[in-house]
């Protein structure tokens, strides 16, 4: 199976001649010039062997998406950040966010191909046993590996964050879920709860899964229904 490289940068030059010389090295490519939900979504779905980084991106912090696309622990990447700043301290921010590599432009072709070829080359890192790839409940499915959900057979893509939270009422169709525990766990933190967002985020769930899927247990959260 070819190996799936990700980039995104918004040098539009740059970024055409980078995945031409990927895809004649026989890689599987895809290539994003901007950062958006969109962009996100995408490349949870394509599940990317690397994922080469424009820290100079428009629009976005590339130190904080490295970070983002590395803390979620949904990815099984590799990433590599390409930039012009030489600057000692990007360099060491970058691999603190969790980068795997660091390359300043301009890029030698032949370098790149040989700097991917070592990383492809290590053990890569290993999801979460606890997390199952492929959940079902009734007519739905999601697959965590592919970032889809399937309902009655038709497949589409959700928010990160409400597909996260649709993740977890699955995993556990009896519990219910409070409000703060949702937070903790999608979030990530433990304080500054907005129950108001909590809430938004499920009746968009609604809007695409059906409206009785997910009951509400007055004054606590959430259920599977």
């Amino acid at each position: 199976m070819k190996a799936m490289i990700n980039i995104l940068s918004n040098n539009s030059s740059e970024l055409e001649r980078t995945h031409k010389l990927f895809e004649s090295e026989g890689f599987d490519v895809s290539s994003y010039s901007a950062v958006n939900e969109e962009t996100i979504n995408n490349v949870y779905k394509n599940h990317p062997d690397i994922i080469l980084l424009d820290l100079d991106i428009e629009n976005s912090d590339g130190i904080e998406l490295c970070h983002q696309l590395k803390s979620e622990n949904t990815l099984n990447s590799f990433i590599v950040i390409f930039t012009e700043r030489k600057d000692e301290y990007i360099q060491i921010a970058g691999f603190k966010a969790g980068a795997d590599d660091f390359i300043v432009k301009p890029i030698n072709p032949r370098i790149l191909i040989k700097r991917i070829e070592a990383l492809l080359k290590r053990t890569p890192l290993n999801p979460k046993e606890s997390d199952p790839m492929i959940l079902s409940f009734r007519n739905l499915k999601i697959d965590r590996s592919r970032y889809l959900i399937y309902n009655d057979g038709k497949s589409f893509t959700l928010p990160r964050k409400e597909f996260e939270m649709l993740y977890m009422l699955i995993s556990q169709p009896q519990k219910v879920f409070s409000r703060e525990e949702i937070f903790q766990k999608v979030w990530k933190k433990n304080n500054c709860m907005n129950s108001r967002v909590i809430d938004v985020h499920i009746r968009k769930i609604r809007e695409k899964i059906g409206e009785n899927t997910i009951n509400t247990v007055k004054g606590i959260g959430y259920q599977l229904a």
